[in-house]
């Protein structure tokens, strides 16, 4: 088969192709301009040979480009250059697909379908999960410190037995409670029977100066007014301050608000030595400081009025200072600063009078004792005052 030999009409290349190509379109590998390939001159038909014959084209020889630049033109522009082939299939290049929007599209939605199908279901899941680790957490903490607990729960035991307005724990309305204090008689708080002061209580005419948190017990101070600060990020202006034996130890109470369950309170559990009365302590406490001489402090306070107060106890880690004045008439006088390690910076500084509770809880059970019996008087108060303290209206 011929090949057709020109030149590219826009840069002179030479270009040499199959006869096949004549009358085409093709790109010029050198300049990237579109061209047309000359037809093939038709030769005379060699003789004896039948006219047919030239219409079936001769196999190319072996080893000879199809499309090639320079071939057989030693002369041309590029002489003595190597000549390269150009495969038909890199003349035109294919255009690039497009992407269609609508995969896009279902590839997002299915994206967010599993997204929302995961937060549907497995949200719930780790709500339950995370209510087992809260109660698992409680339950836990409730048989580590068991000790702290029946603190508590002696307490209010002390309580029940020295303050005969108080309800019963489990709030319901009865009569007439049966003591089991050994004494039986009622600890004369500074307001009265309702664990409140009075505005009799000396204290209560010192000025409220704040105290300033801190756990550098070389930087504490204490107030030359009233005992006050803040708890858990409230307010805390103690309204009652006492001392109550549980155990082998004797609480320091300061507290806010109703003795059996208190808006705020700050407990100090002190522990005397064989023999030594209560009064004429001083105790420095700084944070760096751990052990059994290290009294432990228990902080209670109130989320919601409405709930029980919470509590949270501190062995070491915190600073104090705490001067206790001699015992008269049933009441003890001291001073006080105190800074928990906590996130909140609760603390109390300031004076407090505190009433000693001398009264010894007896375990074993009290024999049974008749109800009281009250003269009934036409007043309206004395109704009220029978009803606050037993639950029943007296009959008439």
């Amino acid at each position: 088969m011929a090949d057709i030999k020109f030149a590219c009409p826009h840069c002179a290349q030479h270009i040499t192709c199959d006869e096949l190509w004549g009358g085409h379109q093709l790109e010029c590998p050198s300049c990237k301009n579109p061209l047309a390939v000359p037809a093939p001159v038709a030769g005379p038909a060699s003789p004896g040979a039948p006219a047919a014959a030239s219409l079936t084209p001769k196999p190319p020889a072996a080893a000879e480009p199809r499309l090639a630049i320079n071939a057989g033109h030693a002369a041309g522009p590029a002489a003595g250059a190597p000549q390269r082939t150009i495969p038909i299939r890199n003349l035109t290049v294919p255009p690039p697909k497009k992407k269609s929007p609508l995969a896009k599209f279902a590839t997002v939605a299915a994206v967010l379908i599993v997204l929302g199908a995961g937060a549907y279901f497995g949200y719930p899941w780790l709500s339950g999960m995370q209510d087992k680790v809260n109660t698992a957490s409680k339950e836990a903490a409730k048989s580590a410190d068991g000790g702290e607990v029946s603190h508590i729960a002696k307490l209010n035991g002390v309580l029940e037995a020295t303050d005969p307005n108080r309800p019963p724990a489990d709030g319901r309305a009865s009569g007439p409670r049966q003591r089991r204090s050994g004494v039986g008689q009622e600890i004369p708080l500074p307001g009265g029977n309702d664990g409140t002061a009075a505005s009799a209580n000396p204290a209560d005419a010192e000025p409220l100066i704040p105290a300033v948190w801190t756990l550098d017990l070389t930087k504490a101070r204490i107030p030359s007014g009233r005992a006050n600060g803040a708890i858990s990020g409230t307010n805390f202006v103690p309204e009652t301050a006492r001392v109550d034996p549980v155990g082998t130890a004797q609480v320091l109470r300061l507290l806010q608000g109703q003795a059996v369950s208190p808006d705020r309170e700050v407990l100090v559990y002190l522990h005397l030595k064989p023999g030594e009365k209560l009064g004429g302590q001083t105790l420095n406490i700084s944070q760096e400081m751990a052990g059994a001489g290290v009294p432990q402090v228990t902080k209670r306070w109130k989320t919601n009025p409405k709930y029980a107060p919470q509590f949270k106890s501190f062995t070491s880690g915190y600073a104090m200072r705490l001067e206790l004045g001699q015992v008269a008439a049933g009441a003890l006088p001291g001073k006080i600063f105190l800074a928990l390690p906590d996130a909140d910076q609760s603390v109390v500084a300031g004076n407090f009078r505190a009433t000693i509770n001398t009264n010894v809880v007896v375990e074993a059970t009290v024999q049974a004792q008749a109800a009281p019996v009250m003269a009934p008087t036409p007043s309206g108060a004395s109704d009220a005052a029978w009803q606050a303290r037993y639950g029943t209206r007296p009959a008439r």
